[in-house]
C-alpha cells in the first residue's frame, strides 16, 4: 500500500515567535487595507422589519454615492 504524501503549498515558513506572528499580521493588515474599496464597517444594524432594512440600505447607498461624487 502507498504511503500518504503531504502536499506543501506556498514557500513561506510559519512564524516561530510571537514577534514574527505579529509582524506578519501587520503586513497582512496593510495588504487588506490597500485592497479595501469602501469604508470599514464596524457595527451591526438590527432592523425590526424587512422594510426598515431596505430603507437603511438605500440611505447608506445614497450616502456612499454622495461621498464618492465629492471626491
Amino acid at each position: 500500500m502507498n504511503a500518504m504524501k503531504t502536499k506543501t503549498v506556498g514557500k513561506r515558513p510559519p512564524p516561530k515567535t510571537p514577534e514574527e506572528f505579529h509582524a506578519l499580521g501587520a503586513i497582512l493588515d496593510r495588504e487588506i487595507e490597500a485592497l479595501r474599496v469602501g469604508p470599514r464597517d464596524s457595527f451591526v444594524f438590527k432592523a425590526r422589519t424587512w422594510e426598515d432594512l431596505e430603507r437603511f440600505q438605500t440611505e447608506r447607498l445614497r450616502a456612499r454615492q454622495r461621498a464618492a461624487a465629492r471626491r
